[in-house]
């Protein structure tokens, strides 16, 4: 029992971690980050309709709130349970674990931002910009998450009703990333190789379970390096074509 109320704690404390941060980077700052894309892509184009049928230049609160909610915080959730699976091995990369954590998302999941059939990236704005900003939300999103998680930990661990406060709202997160997380990996099956899923939650597995009966290291980074080394490659061929010619 107390192993699993520990387990609960890791992973409850990640996934709350993860939903503030989802929040803030990719709902608030990843609305900023359209805003910028509109901006610079000028008057001409204002009233223009992107790729998902939102007018350039128009800032609704329903707009706003769907991506705040389905996007900061679904995407926050899923963040933040994949941050309490390897957390245990970033801790060695220390003060630099968030930035490590963000590198491996970028080059995990870039693909499905990064898209090159996406034509917004060139029609709108600056395309070296709009690659930079996007790919910032994700290194921005493994910082904040590993400094926010480290600070819940703590104040969960302490004493006081702020602490247990805490620890409440964590628990009452962790179902719902669980939840969240298992659909998202439903859903990547379309998004790159076949076999890319399968070995995503498999690595994540062993991972945990190197982790768990304390196997040789090398085992959890190979198991983990391997579908972002998949991913990796299909986001760097995206790059590649949404800044080729420029």
């Amino acid at each position: 029992m107390t192993t699993l109320l520990a387990i609960g704690r890791h992973v409850g404390a990640a996934s709350l971690a993860g939903a503030i941060t989802g929040i803030v980077v990719g709902g608030v700052l990843g609305r900023i980050v359209m805003r910028i894309s509109g901006f610079t892509a000028g008057p001409a184009l204002v009233g223009a309709f992107t790729a998902n049928d939102n007018r350039v230049g128009d800032i609704t609160f329903a707009g706003t709130a769907a991506l705040i909610v389905f996007v900061g915080l679904g995407t926050g959730l899923v963040g933040g349970v994949l941050y309490a699976a390897v957390e245990p091995w970033l801790r060695r990369l220390r003060p630099w674990h968030g930035l490590a954590y963000g590198a491996g998302l970028l080059a995990t999941f870039g693909f499905s931002v990064l898209d090159p059939s996406n034509l917004d990236f060139k029609r709108f704005g600056s395309p070296p910009l709009n690659v930079a900003m996007f790919a910032a939300l994700f290194l921005g999103f493994g910082i904040v998450v590993a400094w926010l998680f480290d600070r819940l930990r703590a104040r969960i661990a302490g004493p006081g009703r702020v602490a247990r406060l805490a620890e409440i709202l964590a628990f009452l997160t962790l179902g719902p990333s669980v939840a969240v997380t298992v659909l998202a990996a439903a859903s990547i099956t379309g998004l790159a190789e076949p076999l890319f899923p399968i070995l995503f939650v498999l690595g994540l597995l062993i991972a945990t379970f190197a982790q768990w009966r304390r196997l040789p290291a090398p085992i959890g980074y190979a198991a983990l390096a391997a579908p972002v080394l998949i991913g990796a490659t299909r986001t760097v061929g995206g790059l590649q074509e949404l800044l080729a010619g420029i």
